[in-house]
């Protein structure tokens, strides 16, 4: 997994707990120390997996109380570093319709070719006879950070809408499915 997931992660716990709760953080997810982690680098999805984990039970999330917190310092923190990636867009439905190019984007500057590969392959858009969808292949299935994401992007854009969850590997698909809707401006 790209670093940005856990860049934005070890900057948040900072942010809410300080260097106490980072120590706690890595001590809990199996760390001696929280790496730097780089956006342009390919970390351990366990290891993501464990940082999110020791995150929730820190603070005394659930996943979807964690994921919610997350979105909101994730949205903050990319648009800040990549303002161009939301200026671009005019609406979320226009800015999911790049977010697969988005992605891509950060995977090019992955060495290895197979990684690249693998990253750049999580998410595949789907426009057909109005109705979008995003196929999401991942080992992490965190489709519920996708999701708090999604709603995360809508205020930001200030519309509404709503994601149904077709498929999930959590119920033992091969893969996650969201069928998106916006209530807001399409093309």
């Amino acid at each position: 997994m790209l670093g940005y997931i856990q860049y934005v992660l070890v900057n948040s716990v900072r942010e809410l707990g300080g260097e106490e709760a980072l120590v706690a953080v890595a001590e809990k997810a199996g760390l001696k120390a929280l790496p730097s982690f780089r956006i342009d680098t390919d970390y351990d999805n366990a290891q993501c997996l464990a940082l999110i984990k020791a995150t929730g039970e820190h603070f005394g999330l659930d996943d979807k109380a964690l994921f919610a917190l997350y979105a909101e310092r994730f949205i903050k923190a990319s648009r800040q570093q990549f303002p161009l990636f939301y200026d671009m867009a005019e609406s979320a439905y226009d800015f999911l319709r790049r977010q697969p190019r988005i992605h891509q984007t950060l995977a090019s500057s992955v060495v290895d070719h197979s990684t690249k590969k693998a990253v750049a392959s999580k998410f595949e858009l789907i426009e057909d006879e109005g109705r979008f969808w995003v196929n999401y292949r991942s080992e992490n299935a965190l489709c519920g950070l996708y999701e708090a994401l999604f709603y995360r992007l809508l205020e930001h854009y200030g519309e509404t809408g709503r994601l149904e969850h077709r498929r999930c590997v959590h119920r033992g698909d091969e893969l996650c499915q969201f069928e998106l809707f916006f209530d807001g401006k399409r093309p």
